[in-house]
């Protein structure tokens, strides 16, 4: 005979077993918390879709409906780019003032534009000297357009 607060009980051949109410208690709890799990992910899920503008018809909805993925925001976009369901404009702030900065770098915002790194870097180095703490120092250094003359080659002539 079981008694029900008793964790562990035995069977008939002496066997010590998990008392079954408890087994029934962990298998609910189990199914609660894989329930939960499913819910999380489908909420972070929304939030990611939400972020990347995919909308929720056509085949952004077959996209949506299908994704297995990780719920992260850089997989749903790589994945998201793969089938062509990312809004045309979704380049953030941040990266059309990198755009930008690169266009000036390069001059390659139109036939006309006489801006190139010389001038950039000299208008970076007048900030630099203005910059009245570190914090303005800083804000200089990690700005769009020293990111863009990072990448630009040096030239010793």
């Amino acid at each position: 005979m079981t008694d029900d607060n008793e964790e562990v009980t035995l069977d008939n051949e002496g066997n010590a077993v998990l008392n079954p109410r408890i087994r029934e208690q962990l298998r609910n709890q189990e199914k609660q918390l894989a329930e939960a799990q499913k819910q999380l992910r489908n909420s972070e899920l929304r939030a990611i879709y939400a972020e990347l503008g995919i909308a929720n018809t056509g085949t952004s909805k077959l996209f949506r409906d299908t994704y297995s993925g990780e719920p992260t925001l850089e997989a749903v976009r790589s994945a998201a780019s793969e089938y062509d369901v990312l809004p045309k404009s979704s380049i953030d702030a941040g990266q059309e003032g990198e755009l930008e900065a690169l266009r000036r770098v390069n001059g390659a915002t139109d036939s006309t534009n006489s801006t190139d790194a010389q001038t950039t870097l000299n208008d970076i180095l007048a900030k630099l000297k203005k910059a009245k703490n570190t914090d303005e120092f800083d804000e200089i250094m990690g700005s769009p357009e020293v990111q863009a003359l990072r990448s630009q080659p040096i030239s010793f002539m």
